[in-house]
């Protein structure tokens, strides 16, 4: 008995190993490597009432949301508005819209493609009630 214990032991440990061993060769011949994951591209959309900046395709989101906010208080320096730009999306290798509507409401949308993020931005800044129609101020993508 202990003997046939000892050999069914020897035979599931041995088994155990091939099977191990099995995937490690599977995956050497198939030649499967690690992917490098694709370097960050951000893109931000900074705004206030009457002004939007935006920028894209940068190493950083800091970066991104800093040139977007410049842009914005720019824009909205020379159409006489004060006060400061607030972010209202960032993404990574991907869009973003942003959409404005009469009285000061506003949606901003990230999407795989710039119509999509804009449409999602036109149906968010929709929902908050306008008398008319939110418009699509701004709609871009931030890929690689």
């Amino acid at each position: 008995m202990n003997r046939t214990f000892r050999s069914m032991a020897v035979r599931l440990l041995a088994a155990l190993a091939v099977c191990s061993s099995v995937p490690t060769f599977v995956a050497a011949a198939s030649g499967d490597r690690p992917t490098a994951r694709p370097a960050p591209s951000w893109g931000a959309i900074a705004a206030q009432p009457g002004a939007h900046g935006y920028a894209f395709n940068q190493n950083s989101r800091a970066t991104a949301e800093r040139l977007a906010r410049a842009q914005c208080e720019q824009a909205a320096r020379r159409g006489g508005g004060v006060g400061t730009c607030e972010i209202r999306a960032y993404f990574d290798r991907s869009c973003g819209a942003l959409a404005t509507g009469n009285f000061g409401e506003w949606g901003a949308a990230y999407a795989l493609t710039a119509d999509a993020a804009g449409k999602a931005a036109v149906a968010q800044c929709d929902s908050h009630l306008p008398t008319e129609p939110c418009k699509l101020a701004v709609s871009i993508c931030s890929l690689p």
